[in-house]
């Protein structure tokens, strides 16, 4: 089937002539912006989510094969098995939009957790730079009345 589609390319493919490559560049054309049919979007968009699933190679395969033609069929004239491949595909997507949200949600509560280590990490922090500031504070206050009584000393033992 692929090959065919490739052979019936080639053979549709505007041949170049002999003179063709010796009348020179042609001239600029401004392109024309082709309209996206939202029927190719909504089947890209799909294909894009089925190929991020975690599946299995083969059933990945046969729904990306598979699948446009289910999605761009409307229901009432679908074939059984193009109505299986739109059910399978709707079934994988919503297994993978569950998991997607049950990650999520782990990945908040992960979040969430290591938020609340880090406010009370800074509330030991804080607590433990009190403690340091009010050890400096006493350690000053000794050390003043140290040098006092050092002074003292001196002066009683120039009396004697």
């Amino acid at each position: 089937s692929f090959h065919l589609r490739l052979l019936t390319l080639q053979a549709m493919a505007p041949k170049r002539s002999a003179g063709a490559s010796s009348q020179g560049p042609k001239a600029k054309v401004a392109r024309k912006e082709v309209p996206v049919d939202p029927v190719d979007q909504a089947v890209g968009a799909v294909l894009s989510a089925i190929k991020r699933c975690e599946v299995e190679e083969e059933e990945q395969r046969l729904l990306v094969e598979t699948c446009p033609i289910a999605l761009r069929t409307l229901a009432s004239n679908r074939h059984l098995f193009a109505a299986q491949v739109f059910g399978w595909a709707q079934q994988l997507l919503a297994e993978y939009g569950s998991a997607v949200a049950e990650k999520d949600a782990k990945a908040k509560s992960v979040v969430g957790a290591v938020d609340d280590r880090r406010s009370e990490a800074a509330k030991v922090k804080g607590a433990a730079e009190a403690t340091v500031a009010d050890c400096q504070a006493k350690l000053s206050a000794a050390k003043e009345a140290r040098h006092q009584a050092q002074e003292e000393l001196k002066a009683r033992s120039a009396e004697l």
